[in-house]
């Protein structure tokens, strides 16, 4: 069983929303509270009175650019949201606030935590607390854990122990065992501008030559049919991919634009196009960017996130055949919403319509941690990540 809210609120009208769920759900096992605007500023308060109002339930308190549920969203306001569920283990964990080596410790504390039993992690991370490409490693920490979460808004998330201690840290979050693992997708709001060519050359995070050709070159290709110069709200972005299950070419083979590989199926994450280095025709697009990885250009699109979180929430849908849906969390880029669409609610009205009554709970992120392979979790922009909870029918 699993109950949700969301509203815009201060303290008194949080608390009387936490002790609703908590009447209405019977022998709760977990939580995740999330809070925007002057509550995320006084996340340790609103701790305070999770612990009070759900005392003995293992809970997180995240601060959010904006939250979410079924009902709708709240952006530029403060409010909160939330979701208390039956079923399942819970164990909050966070990180020490001073770790001097944060990906390994984090991969200890999920391998403490987890091991190799069938688990869930959800991760809340502040931003800045690690590069990207460390949460590569977490699948030797625990390789039959669904993993997935978000960015937080600034401050850390705090994590509520089922003995009422408060902990926190640069990445916190829970372990569920005991629990079926979620069904969980992502989808990028992104419109592709090319087709993915392996990077043949890179240094210091600047992409030299992709396909054949200079980045730079590459990427006037892509962007020529959006004029010049691009407006504001075309926001170009390269699209990553993992290198291709095939051999690579044979060296210096020009596998030429023609030769671009096709956008179909292929799954990515988003990254900034940092700069560009006009003499060596490259770009800069971070450490991720390794030859033999696959890279194509991006534009932020309203219809793409449209049409891509109807997507996933009917594959999801689908999937979940044969079983009972407990509840959902949904984790959407703050570079959605509103500010991308030019109306409200227009993501929840999408949940709502496919999962009608569903509870849901979610979030407006800095950044998404969008599922990969069994264990493994990348980093993701402009994403919207939903996992539905549930049990067997």
């Amino acid at each position: 069983m699993a109950r949700s809210f969301s509203a815009t609120c201060g303290p008194d009208g949080l608390l009387q929303h936490l002790a609703d769920l908590r009447s209405a759900v019977p022998s709760p096992s977990g939580g995740v509270v999330f809070v925007s605007g002057q509550l995320a500023q006084r996340a340790s308060g609103v701790a305070e009175l999770v612990r009070g109002a759900w005392r003995g339930v293992p809970a997180c308190v995240v601060p959010a650019a904006g939250v979410l549920s079924e009902r709708g969203e709240i952006e530029g306001d403060t409010g909160a949201s939330g979701v208390l569920w039956s079923g399942g283990q819970v164990t909050p964990f966070a990180l020490p606030e001073r770790a001097e080596e944060p990906s390994r410790l984090l991969r200890e504390t999920l391998a403490r935590t987890v091991g190799q039993r069938s688990a869930t992690a959800i991760l809340f991370v502040r931003p800045g607390a690690f590069a990207p490409e460390r949460l590569e490693a977490l699948a030797l920490s625990a390789p039959n854990a669904c993993l997935f979460g978000a960015g937080t808004a600034s401050g850390s998330a705090i994590g509520v122990t089922s003995q009422g201690e408060l902990i926190e840290g640069p990445a916190t979050g829970l372990a569920i065992t005991g629990f079926a693992p979620p069904l969980v997708d992502a989808s990028p709001a992104a419109r592709l501008l090319s087709g993915f060519h392996r990077i043949d050359e890179a240094s210091g995070g600047v992409v030299l030559r992709a396909g054949g050709r200079p980045a730079l070159d590459l990427l006037s290709t892509a962007t020529a049919t959006l004029g010049e110069p691009p407006s504001a709200q075309q926001l170009i972005l390269a699209a990553l991919a993992d290198p291709p299950l095939d051999p690579p070419a044979a060296p210096g083979a020009d596998r030429g634009d023609a030769e671009a590989e096709a956008p179909d199926s292929v799954r990515y994450v988003l990254r900034p196009v940092r700069g560009i280095d006009p003499s060596r025709r490259g770009l800069l697009l971070g450490d991720e960017a390794r030859p033999g990885a696959r890279l194509a250009f991006a534009v932020r699109d309203a219809a793409a996130g449209r049409s891509g979180l109807e997507g996933i929430a009917r594959q999801v849908s689908r999937s979940a055949l044969g079983s009972a849906p407990r509840f959902a969390l949904y984790l959407t880029c703050a570079g959605r919403g509103q500010g991308l669409y030019g109306t409200p609610d227009v993501e929840a009205r999408i949940l709502r319509q496919r999962f009608a009554d569903l509870p849901i709970a979610g979030m407006h992120s800095s950044f998404e941690i969008a599922p990969w392979a069994r264990g493994q979790a990348r980093l993701a922009l402009y994403t919207g990540v939903l996992a539905l909870f549930r049990a067997p029918s």
